[in-house]
């Protein structure tokens, strides 16, 4: 592997959330968010590619890899890390570790969103191999609009402003991105 890098932004993030962490949430998605990249990397590996470098952000863990060949292959690894938290959700659950088999679906199933650069919008990339932009476009217009909607909801109903910025920075991202192939962000 190559080096790993920390952002300002990651541990600013980290220690706002720390301060408002009244319910001990922060270290269960921590370790379920090491669950999920410790995925594509396993499965990243196990396709012949090479992690070049992993760089922690204020919107999450950014891997930039030598990606095997294979559309397939690359949407495997994209799709690896909800797989591997799905895979903790259901341990954690039989464990009657409730908590983190939560904190563990919840984080799999928002990565399955089909936004670049979410996963599921990764794959969705990689398997369509820059076909059907029109139907890909949609989903993206109407994924990004129920997450942004969802952040003005909780909002709204006081359940604070974390979903909205989340999803104002995915939307922006979506946005930018412009290539699929080179560089592998999960």
């Amino acid at each position: 592997m190559g080096r790993v890098n920390v952002r300002d932004g990651f541990w600013v993030l980290l220690a706002a959330l720390w301060c408002v962490d009244e319910d001990n949430l922060l270290p269960l998605f921590l370790t379920a968010a090491l669950v999920h990249e410790a995925g594509h990397a396993a499965a990243l590996y196990l396709a012949g590619g090479r992690l070049r470098q992993l760089t922690l952000t204020a919107c999450g863990a950014v891997m930039q890899a030598a990606l095997p060949c294979g559309r397939f292959a690359c949407a495997a690894v994209s799709l690896a890390g909800p797989t591997a938290g799905f895979a903790l959700t259901i341990a954690a659950r039989a464990c009657g570790g409730w908590r983190l088999a939560g904190a563990s679906a919840l984080l799999s199933l928002f990565n399955l969103l089909p936004l670049p650069p979410l996963d599921g919008g990764m794959a969705l990339a990689y398997l369509s191999d820059g076909g059907f932009p029109r139907v890909r476009g949609v989903l993206v217009a109407l994924s990004g609009a129920a997450l942004l909607l969802s952040g003005l909801l909780c909002l709204r109903n006081d359940g604070g402003c974390w979903v909205l910025l989340t999803g104002t920075a995915i939307c922006i991202s979506a946005l930018r991105m412009k290539k699929y192939s080179e560089i592998c962000v999960f």
